[in-house]
């Protein structure tokens, strides 16, 4: 039997008419290099574009974000890659990603969902900074990006009661809006979030909390029920916060007495409209407004 080249994907541009790219496998006649060609004439004319990749390494499929113009994204037999010029240039797009099989990908809402061979599905949680990613970002001393627009999802919660921990569960991502920054060196910083009328409510680092409140010496709340606390970097490099639009409830008064369910999830006001994220970085400012909509599902709106 004769092994044949075999073109792995086909990707017609979401924004040119004219442009497509096409992903090539030839690893069946031993010729494990990369291929990936993307025409500009609707195919009568093919450029190779694999600078950055890997040699030795083939490619399964090439895909372009459904949002920003340029930006691709490759799935080779070791790892996923990412370009921001049009596949002139590629960088790996790894993380915690097993060195594996990717073999596709799709784009759903802000999110990168990624198949691979052999290692499931996995999620990039919100690529909204990925999108923004340009030369004056790379070259910037700080750098806030435009957070994309949030649902106040309405958890269903229990009464607040977590999984027992004998049950099989996976994480799932945080509810809220995802706030990214940029450090090129490490600095003094604090993020806020403001609403419309100026007025703060949500900042990092955040305040010193006080403790549970606790009876007898024993914590009233459970601590699988409590909260994670945010994490918070000022050190180089991207970093990711989450706010979870909800107004923190007023403080029990000393000596009153628990709630049920301590830890539920839902408890404060839920918050929504137009919102700020200002980043201060070494004393300099950096805003972006954004949106946080109600949940479609829930009838208080």
């Amino acid at each position: 039997m004769t092994a044949w080249s075999r073109v792995t994907g086909i990707e017609a541009s979401h924004f040119d008419a004219d442009t497509a790219y096409a992903s090539v496998d030839r690893h069946q006649l031993q010729d494990f290099s990369p291929y990936i060609y993307r025409s500009r004439d609707q195919g009568r004319s093919w450029q190779r574009i694999t600078t950055g990749l890997p040699d030795g390494v083939y490619v399964h499929v090439i895909k372009e974000d459904t949002l920003r113009r340029g930006l691709l994204f490759a799935g080779t037999e070791r790892g996923a890659f990412v370009s921001f010029d049009d596949g002139d240039h590629w960088q790996p797009l790894q993380r915690n990603l097993p060195a594996t099989s990717v073999r596709d990908f799709v784009v759903y809402g802000n999110d990168l969902i990624v198949a691979t061979h052999g290692r499931g599905f996995w999620v990039i949680d919100d690529i909204t900074a990925l999108r923004q990613v340009t030369g004056e970002v790379l070259q910037a001393d700080a750098w806030l990006f435009k957070p994309a627009d949030a649902i106040n999802v309405v958890p269903g919660d229990d009464n607040g009661t977590p999984y027992q921990r004998d049950e099989p569960q996976a994480q799932n991502p945080p509810d809220g809006a995802y706030i990214d920054y940029y450090l090129k060196a490490a600095a003094p910083v604090t993020l806020e979030i403001l609403d419309a009328t100026g007025r703060v409510v949500r900042k990092w680092p955040p305040e010193p909390a006080a403790g549970t409140p606790s009876r007898n010496g024993l914590p009233r709340v459970s601590p699988l029920w409590q909260a994670v606390p945010d994490a918070f970097s000022a050190t180089a490099g991207m970093h990711r916060v989450v706010w979870r639009p909800v107004e923190p409830p007023a403080p029990a008064a000393p000596g009153a007495a628990a709630t049920g369910g301590g830890g539920r999830r839902g408890g404060g006001a839920r918050l929504t409209g137009t919102f700020t994220a200002r980043l201060t970085v070494n004393g300099r400012a950096y805003t972006r407004d954004f949106a946080v909509r109600p949940d479609p599902r829930s009838v208080a709106r």
